[in-house]
């Protein structure tokens, strides 16, 4: 729901994400298109191996996170060589289930407050002193489902819905999604009118 989250005295807002989520599923759980057999997985974590040895940003990361993240889209393609429904369903509800699963747990912490949960993370309003307890609970998640969390701080987020919102890291800069990014767009978004999404960012942080 549309809302605007800032940190208190009382309240850390923490961001967890999933490491390349759909990728580490098939090769956590050893989960294949059928016809291609159990040494995708090996040749699929090699590739992901490739992708940790260069830096965020670089145009070889990005060139194999595409070849990472493809895959899992071709596998409900019928012209792709990937193509098992299959393997696309045990993907997606895998990651569902996984993700649920975290929030149910973080959701018994006393205090704590479930602010979106998203494809691959969530974002929680987490009382300071349960840091411990929280980060229990995650680490006890990645050994039960073989998955990676990555964390970032905000000091506020200004939420349209879970895919369009404004988030300034506590760190420093801000994070910008859907209808509010207008820098480094890919030549498939919408160029169109930056001046609006500037401007709503200008009004709500300024």
């Amino acid at each position: 729901s549309s809302k605007i989250v800032r940190e208190t005295k009382r309240y850390i807002i923490r961001d967890a994400d999933v490491a390349s989520m759909y990728p580490n599923i098939a090769i956590s759980n050893r989960v294949y298109p059928e016809h291609m057999g159990d040494e995708f997985c090996d040749i699929y974590e090699d590739v992901y191996n490739q992708r940790k040895s260069y830096p965020k940003g670089s145009a070889e990361n990005g060139m194999l996170k595409l070849a990472l993240n493809s895959i899992y889209g071709d596998s409900n393609n019928q012209f792709s060589v990937f193509y098992d429904p299959m393997y696309t369903m045990k993907i997606t509800i895998n990651g569902q289930l996984s993700l649920l699963m975290l929030a149910e747990k973080l959701i018994t912490i006393e205090g704590l407050r479930l602010i979106q949960l998203n494809t691959d993370g969530l974002t929680v309003a987490l009382p300071v002193d349960k840091e411990d307890e929280y980060s229990e609970i995650c680490k006890a998640w990645e050994q039960n489902v073989g998955l990676q969390l990555e964390y970032v701080d905000y000091s506020k987020m200004y939420i349209r819905d879970v895919n369009n919102y404004i988030a300034v890291y506590k760190a420093g800069g801000v994070k910008r999604k859907g209808s509010y990014q207008y820098e480094g767009l890919g030549w498939h978004q919408n160029q169109s009118a930056l001046v609006i999404p500037m401007a709503a960012e200008a009004a709500m942080i300024e």
